[in-house]
């Protein structure tokens, strides 16, 4: 007997029994289907939690009036004889395609509970959508909870979950304990998450341990992870020794690699021996590798022969190669002749060329004819340029005309322009006017612009109102500040009072701050307290002070005590300060030494001892030698 059209309708919301046979649900129970209760048998409270995927209005409409009158005392679940299985799995997998990965687990739980067993695949489905929420814990827990035996795809997708959220040992385990015999996609899988965590040796380890042969993913899988660790020596034997014929991206692999590591011959001689065509890919990464290392003229004889058209991310990498080497006229020739349309990074990269290369009327005639609409990078690069070469009328006039609005970098780039060129004014206008939360660098430049120009208050002022935490150059800056303005009390206030850890360049600041004020005592007090190593810079520094004040036993001292190589300037204040006291002979001494070290004295060496010399008349045509 043919159930009545409402109830077809009412039961199966992806369409009626006509159209969809297999969504049918049996009934055990005796219902009055004209009954207005007939819509509360004992799992329709259940079954009510789920929402249906947005099929059609109509059908969602029936389902949500079924669902929702469904009696809440009733607590049990559908019996398996009372409900579709292919229903329910349907629902299953199209919440998980659809995100709604917690209503395909309910739509299983009721299904688990109802007695029927769901298949392998709706149990993948749901592993792989937890995965792709990043909850790999859950997915576990439904992987070990499966009423049916896992298959390589469950393998391979809770695999991949796990490894792609960095659980290593997890995967390893149910590697492990697999039931069935992994294949090629499980090991590309477990070497992938290996790789990309880095432990070559464990990878290394599976992948001789493979049962099935290797393909083409699994070697670029291997050989990529290798390269990256710097193991070229393994990966060009793993290369070598390939069962499968290298694609491609096995060839582009290796060459990232060796480039990477500059080892450019090599990188030549696979290139040319290559057994596929290159792509544009591996062209890229050949010439970006010739370029970095460079070597221009092969990179050019490369880019020459190509054999397929150069995209724009290739002529992005030979123009920055042509650029950083300052061939400027072949860069344009280049650009000139591109093939392809140029993208902003292409436009930003010959921008950025030119504008190192203090060519700012061609990188201005480049920009004002630039067939795509600059972005900030492209705005900032030529703003840097401009204040560079001290055009700020300029680039203030491109800043006003900015299309896009301006990021922190653009206004730190004009402010430090504004900065360097002692227009603190307008500086601090730019500032005030910032659409953008000043980062550390921002207020960093603002700092020595203010200190450079003497204005200590403001920059204090500024340092007190500063949004985010100063880092150890802002600290620096402002030491530098504080002790060229002579105010070391505060230099000394703010030095104690620092939230980051001073760096060797804070310690100098602080020690050349102290010493051209002649604080040797305190002086020496930082300097033994110091909690990084000094440096060259540290040692000369102190020992100036402690030279310009006459006390050469403590500073003779202090150089013999030193932790790194004294360099030719720490030789000549030395040198210097025995030739102020009369001790040349001691200062000859010296001289020798720092020439036997292979440092050469400059002028002001020589002159110190001469005039120490003269002063003790002991000064002949021998003397200094």
């Amino acid at each position: 007997m043919s159930q009545p059209h409402h109830l077809q309708t009412l039961i199966s919301p992806f369409g009626s029994l006509q159209s969809n046979p297999k969504f049918t649900i049996n009934f055990t129970s005796n219902i009055n289907f004209s009954s207005p209760n007939c819509l509360k048998p004992r799992w329709a409270s259940s079954i009510s939690q789920i929402q249906p995927p947005k099929i059609s209005a109509p059908n969602n409409s029936v389902w949500r009036r079924a669902t929702s009158s469904g009696a809440k005392n009733h607590r049990n679940l559908p019996s398996s004889h009372e409900i579709d299985v292919g229903f329910l799995e349907t629902k299953i997998h199209r919440y998980c395609k659809a995100g709604r990965t917690k209503e395909a687990a309910r739509a299983l739980q009721i299904l688990e509970k109802s007695g029927a067993v769901p298949n392998v695949i709706t149990y993948t489905v749901l592993i792989r959508s937890y995965c792709n929420d990043q909850n790999v814990d859950k997915a576990l827990q439904l992987f070990y909870g499966m009423k049916v035996d896992p298959n390589e795809v469950t393998y391979g997708t809770l695999l991949k979950g796990l490894c792609d959220s960095g659980k290593l040992d997890t995967a390893l385990e149910v590697f492990d304990r697999m039931k069935v015999a992994p294949n090629v996609v499980a090991y590309s899988t477990l070497l992938k998450g290996l790789c990309d965590s880095g432990k070559m040796n464990k990878a290394l380890e599976v992948f001789q341990g493979m049962k099935v042969s290797p393909n083409e993913v699994t070697y670029n899988t291997l050989l990529k992870g290798l390269c990256d660790s710097k193991k070229l020596d393994i990966a060009l034997e793993v290369f070598d020794q390939m069962k499968v014929a290298p694609d491609v991206v096995t060839y582009s692999t290796l060459l990232k690699g060796l480039c990477d590591s500059g080892k450019m011959d090599k990188a030549l001689e696979v290139f040319q021996g290559m057994k596929v065509t290159p792509n544009e890919k591996t062209y890229t990464t050949l010439l970006k590798g010739l370029c970095d290392s460079g070597k221009m003229d092969k990179a050019l004889e490369v880019f020459e022969g190509m054999k397929v058209t150069p995209n724009e991310v290739t002529y992005s990498t030979l123009l920055k190669g042509l650029c950083d080497s300052r061939k400027l006229d072949q860069a344009l020739e280049v650009f000139d002749r591109m093939k392809v349309a140029p993208n902003v990074v292409t436009y930003s990269t010959l921008l950025k060329g030119l504008c190192d290369s203090r060519k700012l009327d061609k990188a201005l005639e480049v920009f004002d004819r630039m067939k795509v609409a600059p972005d900030v990078v492209a705005y900032s690069t030529l703003l840097k340029g401009l204040c560079d070469s001290r055009k700020l009328d300029k680039a203030l006039e491109v800043f006003d005309q900015m299309k896009v609005p301006p990021d922190v970098v653009a206004y730190s780039t004009l402010l430090k322009g504004l900065c360097d060129s002692g227009k603190l004014d307008k500086a601090l206008e730019v500032f005030e006017g910032m659409n953008v939360a000043p980062n550390v660098v921002t207020y960093t430049t603002l700092l020595k612009g203010l200190f450079d120009s003497g204005r200590m208050d403001k920059a204090l002022e500024v340092f007190d109102q500063m949004k985010v935490a100063p880092d150890v150059v802002t600290y620096s800056t402002l030491l530098k500040g504080l002790c060229d303005s002579g105010k070391l009390d505060k230099a000394l206030e703010v030095f104690d009072q620092m939230k980051v850890a001073p760096d060797v360049v804070t310690y100098s600041m602080l020690l050349k701050g102290l010493c051209d004020s002649a604080k040797l005592d305190i002086a020496l007090e930082v300097f033994e307290g110091m909690k990084v190593a000094p440096d060259v810079v540290t040692y000369s520094t102190l020992l100036k002070g402690l030279c310009d004040s006459g006390k050469l036993d403590k500073a003779l001292e202090v150089f013999q005590g030193m932790k790194v190589a004294p360099n030719e300037v720490t030789y000549s204040i030395v040198i210097d300060g025995l030739s102020k006291v009369g001790k040349t002979e001691q200062g000859r001494e010296f001289l020798a030494e720092m020439q036997d070290k292979g440092l050469k004295p400059d002028i002001v060496t020589y002159n110190s001892l001469v005039t120490g010399l003269a002063r003790e008349g002991n000064l002949d045509e021998n003397a200094v030698s």
